[in-house]
């Protein structure tokens, strides 16, 4: 038997036998579905069967060829489709007021309730979850942002793997079992890099509170949980410790450095491929645009609304570069755009294709974690205009490592987005950089997907009880070593009574032995 055909055979016997595995990462749009969807189609072609559960708001994504090979569930909510849609839309017209933070400070109950309503109706529809039930999971792959998909892992799955779409969020690490200091590695929506200043420092240390936001958040299931007879005895947070796997979105290729446990996979770059051919349309669009080249702009996903005093700015600049400009723009494009003949608008942008060409200049974008690795795997430079979540943390990475630059959407204007533009595509350093840190991300044995899929199949096999974090067995002031401290401080107080009360009889010995002499010599 030649080598060749002796790995062949090695291979095929070493695969796991096709398991069922269920994905539920949220309502099933935007980054968060793209990355687990990208792992699932990676696993069907290891012959597993994956079952994604998605949200009805969202179920034009079940009829797309490109997940024709997923089989979808779809589940309903207790307010319309509409309303389900209106509260992305919420979100980011509160990113554009600047006040996207406090407003999930002060409505923390309102999101959890309706995601304790959205648990209600999945567990509550007999047909969806006699159907659930027929798939018997051997897994389940969830975003455990979305806290829901904590207690649908353990009702339907033997065992759960969780995936951090996002840029490093060191709260979720926590939970997991990870810890995360944030002295060093600043804390999610900060914006800062490692060497933070004092009061950075203090920032980040405050943030560091939406850890027991999030534990807080998990453990008001408990009473779904106890309804449903899932996990008897034990707390919705207590679901975090349960997970096989910890997979991160993240490559330290650009991500600042932290040390992991072995349970924290880093597979940066989940939605990463070569680009494809565009449509004969868009891509006669991009080679009219000669020497000069694109840029492709994007404000993400969840962006359906803009003031047109906003569309006004952006406009107006894009108008003064010699380059054309694709932009994703969702909805109606106000008759501004029609006037402005370098602009081109698309409903959906075939991002990972056009960051592929040849002609892409420069990527500006909201700062989504799939987009900064298609930028990076492409080696094009970015502009970054964070919006919410952990885009100001994806600006800092992307400003820190010397890709791109940032612009803030509160002090945004026409010339700042001229000369920002004009910054990353004729300054040499940024496309130098990028080319530098591209080739660093492909220098790898497997792709981010074929990585996250190899350790799933391993826990499929073996488990990962063995990678468990043992500060999941400690209490809280175990962890902070309070006891440690406390009996430090006793043993401290012994030492000093003894030595104070030694000293007391040491001096009251002197002292009578003095007086006796003393005596005697009278």
């Amino acid at each position: 038997m030649t080598k060749l055909s002796l790995f062949i055979f090695l291979g095929l016997f070493s695969r796991v036998p096709g398991a069922n595995i269920l994905i539920f990462s949220g309502y099933g749009e935007g980054s968060h579905f793209f990355v687990a969807a990208n792992i699932g189609k990676e696993l069907i072609n290891r012959g597993h069967n994956v079952t994604s559960l998605i949200s009805i708001a969202y179920k034009e994504r079940s009829g797309e060829e490109r997940y024709k090979d997923i089989n979808f569930e779809i589940f309903s909510h207790k307010v319309s489709p509409n309303a389900v849609l209106a509260r992305h839309d919420r979100r980011t017209k509160k990113a554009f007021e600047g006040s996207h933070v406090l407003d999930i400070v002060f409505n923390v109950s309102h999101f959890v309730n309706e995601q304790i309503d959205d648990c209600e109706s999945i567990l509550n529809d007999h047909d969806l979850v006699r159907r659930l039930d027929d798939h018997d999971f051997d897994l389940a792959l969830i975003d455990p942002y979305w806290i829901c998909a904590l207690v649908v892992a353990e009702r339907f799955a033997r065992i759960h793997v969780s995936v951090m779409p996002t840029s490093w969020w060191n709260m979720l690490s926590r939970l997991h079992g990870n810890p995360v200091n944030p002295a060093h590695h600043p804390e999610l929506s900060t914006g800062f890099n490692p060497n933070m200043s004092l009061l950075e420092r203090l920032k980040s240390m405050l943030c560091s509170s939406f850890t027991w936001i999030m534990q807080w958040s998990a453990d008001q299931l408990t009473p779904l949980m106890r309804q449903h007879d899932i996990l008897p005895g034990m707390k919705g947070s207590d679901i975090f410790s349960r997970s096989q796997l910890f997979i991160a979105n993240v490559d330290y290729s650009l991500e600042f450095p932290l040390a992991i446990y072995p349970h924290i996979i880093t597979a940066g770059g989940l939605t990463t491929q070569p680009a494809q051919d565009l449509t004969k349309d868009l891509e006669e669009y991009v080679q009219s645009s000669g020497d000069a080249g694109i840029i492709v702009f994007s404000l993400g996903t969840y962006v359906t609304y803009m003031k047109e005093e906003l569309i006004a700015v952006f406009a107006n600049a894009f108008a003064k570069l010699p380059q054309k400009v694709i932009w994703q723009f969702r909805g109606t494009p106000p008759a501004i755009l029609d006037k402005i003949p370098n602009i081109k608008t698309m409903e959906w942008l075939p991002q990972n294709d056009l960051l592929g060409h040849n002609k892409t200049r420069a990527f500006m974008y909201q700062g989504g974690n799939n987009g900064l690795y298609e930028a990076l795997y492409h080696a094009v430079p970015v502009v970054v205009i964070p919006l919410i979540g952990d885009q100001p943390d994806v600006a800092a990475r992307v400003m820190t490592r010397g890709m791109g630059l940032s612009l803030d959407i509160m002090t945004i204007t026409t010339e700042k987005i001229v000369d920002t533009l004009n910054a990353v595509i004729h300054e040499k350093h940024y496309k130098e950089t990028v080319k530098r840190m591209s080739a660093i991300f492909h220098d790898r044995p497997m792709r981010p997907v074929e990585k996250a899929a190899f350790w799933i199949e391993h826990v499929i096999k073996h488990g990962g009880e063995y990678m468990r974090s043992p500060i999941h067995d400690l209490t809280w002031y175990q962890y902070y070593l309070l006891d440690v401290v406390a009996f430090l401080l006793l043993v401290l107080v012994v030492v000093i009574v003894f030595i104070v009360y030694s000293c007391k009889f040491a001096f009251r010995c002197c002292k009578r032995v003095l007086v006796g002499k003393k005596a005697k010599t009278d």
